[in-house]
């Protein structure tokens, strides 16, 4: 039942009876289907699949696929070269970092953390006010020259309208394109850069200097370089970049990107408390203006 599920998802998903669908799946496995309707109707594995997501959610799993091996933690439909390397971590006896300290008794992801300046529980850089009433999750793409195009022309007027009044909290995630040759590496060195205190100005730069560092012919020293004209920290820049630091970082915004089928960056999910929901990038105003009014 499990493979024909996900081989026929595309027929059963979204229909109004399932049951029906379900008892014609049940027979063509040979299965009893009395039996089937009559487990399905009363709910009797509900509870085992509360169970099992409620436990998701508490090890922090905010989307599927997501797969445990041993304790390593891999998300997203990752290619079998990623499992390999964990599976062999796992069998040399190797464990991952430790995990982060649970989210504090009614706060979300999204929330500011105290504990890192400029970060949300979750690990996103954000600018602005911690306690804006809106916020702003922006999936953007460093190398698309849409997203350039955007940042460079339209975000400004929504920066000093409301993100700098403290109306507007901007979230981060990263969702480099496929067809961007070096946006996976962007995201990284930003995420790096981060590490330092510098999310921000390396976001800015990269921005601005996309064409130069798109067309280099050695990607990761032009981004080295640019970290020197931060005045980071040169020797430990390089190690999180060349060690992949904050890859997995990256991995996970792209992952969720990925499963929420989002067009090419930049895309935006507008929220204020419990309310919102993706918002196009020409519709960005009014879907802030529209929240501020509730």
């Amino acid at each position: 039942m499990h493979e024909l599920l996900f081989e026929r998802a595309s027929e059963w998903s979204g229909q109004a009876n399932l049951t029906e669908k379900f008892m014609g799946y049940a027979q063509e496995l040979g299965l009893d289907t009395d039996a089937l309707v009559a487990c399905v109707e009363s709910g009797e594995t509900a509870d085992q699949v509360q169970a099992e997501l409620e436990q998701g959610e508490a090890l922090g799993v905010q989307g599927v696929p997501a797969f445990f091996i041993n304790d390593w933690f891999l998300s997203g439909a990752q290619p079998f070269e990623a499992f390999q390397e964990v599976i062999e971590k796992a069998l040399r006896g190797e464990h991952p970092p430790p995990t982060p300290t649970p989210l504090p008794p009614g706060a979300t992801p999204f929330d500011a953390n105290p504990a890192q300046p400029g970060y949300t529980y979750g690990g996103d850089a954000f600018r602005g006010s911690a306690e804006a009433e809106i916020g702003i999750v922006a999936f953007i793409d460093f190398q698309s020259a849409e997203n350039r195009t955007h940042l460079l022309e339209v975000w400004p007027d929504v920066e000093e309208t409301y993100v700098e009044p403290g109306k507007v909290r901007l979230i981060i995630k990263h969702f480099p394109g496929p067809d961007q040759a070096f946006a996976f590496q962007a995201a990284v060195a930003a995420e790096c850069a981060g590490q330092q205190q510098a999310f921000w100005a390396m976001h800015d730069l990269l921005f601005e200097k996309q064409e130069e560092w798109g067309q280099s012919e050695d990607v990761v020293a032009t981004l080295k370089e640019y970290a020197a004209e931060l005045d980071l920290d040169a020797d430990g820049f390089a190690a999180c970049l060349d060690e992949g630091q904050t890859e997995a970082k990256v991995n996970r915004d792209l992952a969720i990107a990925l499963q929420s089928q989002f067009p090419p960056a930049p895309q935006f999910f507008a929220f204020k408390g419990q309310q919102g929901g993706y918002v196009p990038a020409d519709k960005l105003q009014e879907a802030i203006e529209e929240l501020l009014a509730q």
